[in-house]
């Protein structure tokens, strides 16, 4: 990536501008608004974008980096290629971005985030990846996550309900509570004894001696 200019702290983003190749370092745009902006190949590093809300903007093959997300807004605002790292995005409304064309796989990715709170129901997102992150009291019920990877995460009380994961990965993950009735689980991959999750819904008693 080219970086040409540098954003530190003490400047904001503007409306109707179009960033190409920007690093961004410590930018603090805590509940700002910014409308109808583009943002390709940029990098946010240890940003500040709690309850901000980005409306009609366009984020195209762009990295947040060990930035403070929380309760951000991201109105018909579309991704293309977005990497998450070290970022915590809680509380988060996804199904207000626009999602139109999504069709082969997901557009967005998390690397050792958390993500809590987050609410993904309803959209078809396959080959989404959340690994290494706290992901507790996610709402996935009614997703498409069909491939998608969940390694390493801890999944409490996150929510799956009429879900499509088909081969997601699931390896050392933890905490996570999956109806294989209410699901579709086939060719997805989980470890021992996790994996015994999947019957805590029948609620048998499993004799681990």
């Amino acid at each position: 990536m080219t970086r040409v200019l540098l954003y530190s702290c003490g400047m904001e983003l503007k409306d109707d501008t179009t960033y190409e190749d920007i690093l961004f370092s410590e930018l603090d745009s805590v509940k700002n608004r910014i409308k109808a902006s583009t943002f390709e190949r940029c990098e946010f590093v240890s940003c500040d974008f709690r309850e901000a809300e980005f409306t009609d903007c366009r984020f195209t093959e762009c990295i947040f980096q060990d930035s403070e997300l929380s309760l951000v807004k991201f109105t018909q605002t579309g991704f293309t290629e977005i990497q998450f790292d070290r970022c915590k995005i809680v509380g988060v409304n996804w199904t207000t971005l626009d999602w139109k064309g999504i069709t082969v796989v997901a557009p967005v990715e998390f690397c050792s985030c958390d993500i809590s709170f987050s609410v993904f129901r309803g959209l078809r997102l396959p080959g989404l990846k959340v690994r290494n992150c706290k992901a507790r009291e996610v709402d996935f019920v009614l997703c498409d996550l069909t491939g998608s990877e969940f390694v390493h995460s801890d999944l409490a009380n996150t929510r799956f309900s009429s879900t499509k994961l088909n081969d997601c990965d699931f390896r050392e993950s933890s905490n996570y509570i999956i109806n294989p009735t209410e699901n579709s689980v086939a060719g997805a991959n989980f470890n021992f004894p996790d994996v015994l999750n999947l019957l805590s819904s029948f609620e048998i008693h499993i004799d681990k001696d």
